[in-house]
């Protein structure tokens, strides 16, 4: 099934064509190639010609971030070339011969056509073939998470990755339903973007980059606010008529209400072509989607500015994002294998339950998951179907999303979502920016009463007094907790240099300053 009729297909012809990929994947590259996984499945005694059908799958190990920090080197895949096998430290298989057979011809026919050749004089064999081999297995290109935990993973990418999965992949930002909706605004392949993405080495930036170069769009990354001013970038947005936008959504929340000054200030004319931003990094409520619609407004876009929200993280080489607003995550079926399971028991749950998504790559090289826990627990689930609105199928990711374990806490005897926590305050009208700390009554005493501290920055002119008074309200109401302090803070860029102090990136709304109970020896 190729082509446009792959997602376009009934979602259970699709999904066991997902399937069937994923085995013959697992055959012909995993199970050779593969460091960590070959081993274990060798240690298990796992046959994977023995792998037919999906309950045979799920007798396959869970991975997490654990096993992968152990090694991040074995998650690469790794075949061993005639001549090189001492480079690799690993019991990998030689590669197939009908592969050596590829690159031969490759070589032979000049394709893909090297230019090196223009300036130097290559040798057939190491030179010719050894680059078509190179191109499709070496790490070319390699970043880290963006997580608050100060222990980034890698994830590599070779050429072929880029060319093959991620570039089909990336033209999905073109998706549109075949009759078009009256009032609604779609990519065009002429639009102009902006990337508020921090210039690190994290997917987000990349991604962005990277899909440019394979689409031909055109963006203007700045690099983030360390890099370009906030207002610097607003005035260059609204002076050359850029249309749309993608960002994390705590520093885009602050770049808007810089835009509406803006505005209303006379500074600028408007973002009067704004019709979208991409927000990925964080989760996103649909009442700071609506915030976010609002506050384009005042800033000049057009009634159609909508918000597309993105799931992703480093260990998927890639981002996913809506077909429109509020449609759902569109996980891609072809290049991954998805699944979503039982918290506890890790057994698959029925389509659209709440579960934790795991994911298999399938057709990439570079660094390969299997069964990866995400940590992820989708609330609303994954959907396989043929999306209402854009007209493909694709395993549709509904929020909110929750870290399974790190999105909870125990406060005051209270089991606490944090993720909740968050949107109770956010969505509290007049708080224009905040920061949840946890801390003890005596910092030093672990046995002392919980203190919950919350620092706000609120909106100009509010009543200060029904502010404290409406957020305690809020919070006891649907936390039954009741904060110990809460704090009023005017210097808004001390306020957010402090919010974004700890990886730079993506705001630190919770910090935990409790001190954490001696284990026994």
């Amino acid at each position: 099934m190729r082509g446009k009729m792959f997602y376009r297909a009934e979602p259970e012809i699709q999904k066991q064509e997902s399937f069937s990929r994923l085995l013959r994947y697992l055959k012909h590259y995993v199970e050779p190639y593969h460091p960590y996984l070959r081993k274990r499945f060798h240690e298990e005694g796992i046959d994977l010609n023995a792998i037919k059908s999906y309950d045979d799958f799920c007798r396959l190990p869970v991975i997490t971030k654990a096993d992968y920090r152990t090694d991040a080197r074995a998650f690469i895949l790794q075949p061993k070339f005639p001549g090189r096998e001492h480079q690799i430290p690993y019991d990998t298989a030689p590669i197939a011969r009908k592969m050596l057979l590829k690159y031969l011809s490759q070589a032979i026919f000049d394709v893909p056509h090297d230019f090196s050749g223009y300036f130097r004089k290559n040798k057939f064999k190491e030179d010719k073939v050894g680059r078509r081999a190179a191109w499709e297995w070496l790490p070319i290109h390699f970043h880290g998470s963006a997580g608050t935990t100060g222990d980034p993973t890698p994830a590599a990418y070779t050429a072929y990755d880029i060319w093959v999965p991620i570039r089909e992949m990336a033209h999905f930002v073109f998706s549109r339903p075949d009759k078009l909706v009256p009032g609604h605004r779609y990519v065009q392949f002429t639009d102009r973007l902006m990337n508020l993405f921090p210039g690190m080495p994290h997917l987000a930036f990349f991604q962005t980059v990277i899909s440019k170069f394979l689409l031909g769009m055109s963006s203007f990354d700045t690099g983030g606010g360390n890099i370009m001013p906030t207002q610097k970038q607003i005035e260059i947005f609204s002076k050359q008529n850029f249309q749309g936008l993608t960002a994390i959504p705590s520093y885009f929340a602050y770049w808007i209400r810089q835009a509406v000054q803006a505005k209303e200030s006379g500074q600028i004319d408007g973002l009067n072509d704004l019709y979208a931003v991409v927000l990925g990094g964080e989760g996103v409520s649909s009442t700071l989607k609506q915030y976010f619609r609002d506050m384009a407004k005042r800033a000049g876009a057009p009634d159609y500015f909508h918000c597309i929200e993105s799931y992703g993280m480093t260990e998927m080489k890639w981002a996913f994002i809506e077909c429109y607003d509020d449609y759902g995550m569109h996980l891609n079926p072809k290049f991954f294998f998805w699944e979503v399971l039982h918290p506890e028991t890790l057994k698959p749950v029925s389509d659209g339950d709440p579960g934790v998504v795991v994911f298999s790559h399938i057709d990439w090289r570079g660094t390969v998951f299997i069964r990866y826990n995400t940590g992820d627990l989708a609330a609303g689930g994954i959907h396989w179907k043929r999306c209402e609105y854009c007209g493909n199928t694709f395993p549709i990711l509904k929020g909110p999303i929750y870290r399974a374990v790190k999105d909870f806490t125990k406060l005051k005897g209270t089991r606490v979502s944090l993720p909740e926590f968050i949107r109770i305050i956010r969505d509290e009208q007049g708080v224009r920016n905040f920061q949840i700390i946890f801390d003890k009554e005596t910092h030093d005493d672990e046995f002392s009463r919980d203190w919950v501290r919350i620092r706000i920055l609120p909106e100009r002119g509010v009543d200060l007094s029904d502010l404290e008074n409406r957020v305690k309200k809020q919070i006891k109401t649907y936390l039954e907790i009741t904060p110990n302090e809460i704090i009023f803070e005017s210097d808004e860029e001390k306020f957010n240099r402090e919010l974004f102090a700890k990886v730079g990136i993506k705001a630190e709304y919770v910090i935990d300053l409790r001190p954490q109970p001696k284990m026994e020896h």
